[in-house]
């Protein structure tokens, strides 16, 4: 079931919160922030910015405190990652191993976040990876502690806003009165994000040149990295925020780029009056949980991780912490209970206070029983392992005695009329010794031989052999 969510974002020029519930938007609001109080997306001013929050909070009877937050993506990264397949374990060494190596930035001031997205071939992935700076992270996370939220969820605007659209390819503007950001997305995923400040001052036709370079820029740097499959002309430009009510302007950014353009359409459902192209960084907040919990949802943008850095992730509370109330709760009742129960029962201990000196007699003789019966148990126990040892080592020697007796039998049955019985055969562990006479030096090498065919030894040595007056007398070593 569909639970409900508030979504809160901030930028230069406003604060903006979201509650909706499932794919139907519930309420919306927003305060207008004084110029200085958040620079290029980060709040300068915690205080300031938080009081706001509250008076927001408060006006419009917001209520939740939990709340998904978005972060402004300027001064943010991205990268696509190829990383061989690793065990989960082990893949978050390997991706900030590979982000320290790629990123100019020392890790040291970023916030890494990062999402496996997809099997490329076999023995390898594909890793998006998102860095933050941990300046404006860690500076709206404590405005928002300040202000007395709990942000349990957080993802990057730009990251957001992919995740509107319901295209598997499409170039998306939002264009703010401080910021704009330019997403192209490609295969459900966001190849080329571009996030820039903008004057809030300045007209829309002022800020045009800026963004149309930039719109340019990034349709060129991603077909540069593409030449087998660039982006078509049948690709959708969408438009949402300042630029959705100035279709005008639209041909103007496109120059000689051919493509569809249109006004971002909303994947929630709201009243008419409802200003979408304001909240669209909200709904792809909102959208991050919708996803999650609707059954069979498509999502065209296939980043979906929470970017709210792990020491600030809040952690669950101890089952001890959670069952102390109840328990001592319990426990009082209990100790009520028993006291009822002690008075009934102190009635009682007279009349029982006879039987006890039968009873414990009566354990005294028991005990002396089952000490003697505990004595015969281990004399029986010690026993049996005595006799198991017996047994084991009893059975070692028939499998030892079988394996010499096969081993004697070949020895026999590989003997000519040339070697003059009897042999003499010692076993040293793994090597049979062989000693004997034979006719000539001829009848050993031909028993050896014999020896050898049986398969029975891995090698069969011919130690020694000399002359002792009519006869050969050998040696010969068998290995097992």
């Amino acid at each position: 079931m569909a639970k409900e969510v508030t979504t809160i974002y901030i930028d230069d020029s406003a604060i903006r919160v979201l509650r909706s519930k499932g794919r139907q938007v519930r309420k919306w609001a927003d305060m207008p922030l004084e110029s200085g109080l958040v620079k290029d997306g980060t709040v300068v001013d915690e205080d300031a910015v938080a009081a706001k929050i509250k008076e927001l909070w408060q006006t419009q009877k917001i209520g939740s405190r939990k709340v998904i937050a978005g972060v402004n993506g300027i001064n943010c990264l991205y990268r696509l990652i190829t990383l061989p397949e690793l065990p989960k374990n082990i893949l978050p060494e390997a991706v900030e191993r590979e982000a320290r190596r790629i990123l100019a930035i020392p890790l040291e001031q970023l916030h890494l976040s990062w999402q496996a997205i997809l099997t490329l071939k076999k023995g390898e992935m594909l890793v998006y990876l998102a860095a933050l700076p941990r300046n404006s992270t860690d500076g709206l996370i404590s405005t928002l502690h300040k202000a007395g939220l709990n942000p349990y969820l957080m993802d990057l605007k730009p990251l957001a806003l992919a995740r509107t659209i319901t295209e598997t390819k499409a170039i998306l503007i939002d264009v703010q009165p401080g910021n704009f950001d330019i997403v192209i997305l490609m295969g459900e995923i966001p190849q080329v994000v571009r996030s820039l400040p903008l004057d809030r001052e300045a007209s829309l036709d002022g800020k045009m040149p800026l963004i149309k370079e930039e719109l340019q820029r990034a349709i060129t740097f991603y077909n540069s990295s593409h030449l087998e499959e660039p982006i078509e002309a049948s690709v959708p430009v969408l438009i949402s925020g300042e630029l959705s009510g100035q279709p005008d302007s639209w041909e103007l950014l496109l120059a000689k780029q051919k493509h569809p353009v249109q006004i971002l359409p909303s994947p929630m459902e709201s009243s008419e009056d409802f200003p979408a192209s304001q909240y669209t960084t909200n709904i792809g907040l909102a959208l991050k949980e919708v996803l999650a919990s609707e059954k069979g949802a498509i999502a065209y943008s296939l980043v979906n991780f929470n970017a709210l850095p792990e020491m600030y992730i809040p952690r669950p509370r101890p089952v001890s912490e959670i069952l102390f109330a109840p328990v001592i709760t319990i426990g009082i009742a209990l100790l009520a209970l028993g006291a009822f129960a002690n008075i009934t029962t102190l009635n009682r201990v007279t009349d029982s206070r006879h039987n006890l000196a039968t009873v414990q007699q009566m354990a005294l003789s028991s005990h002396a029983q089952i000490e003697h019966i505990t004595a015969l148990i281990e004399e029986a126990s010690s026993t049996k392992t005595t006799a198991d040892a017996f047994t084991a080592t009893l059975n070692d020697i028939h499998v030892s005695r079988d394996e010499i007796n096969g081993d004697l039998a070949q020895v026999n049955s590989c003997l000519s009329g040339a070697i003059k019985p009897p042999l003499s055969v010692s076993a040293d562990g793994e090597v049979l010794t062989v000693d004997g006479l034979a006719d000539d030096a001829d009848a050993v090498l031909h028993y050896a031989r014999e020896l050898r065919a049986t398969g029975r030894f891995a090698s069969v040595l011919i130690a020694s052999m000399s002359q002792q007056e009519q006869q050969i007398k050998f040696t010969l070593e068998l290995s097992k």
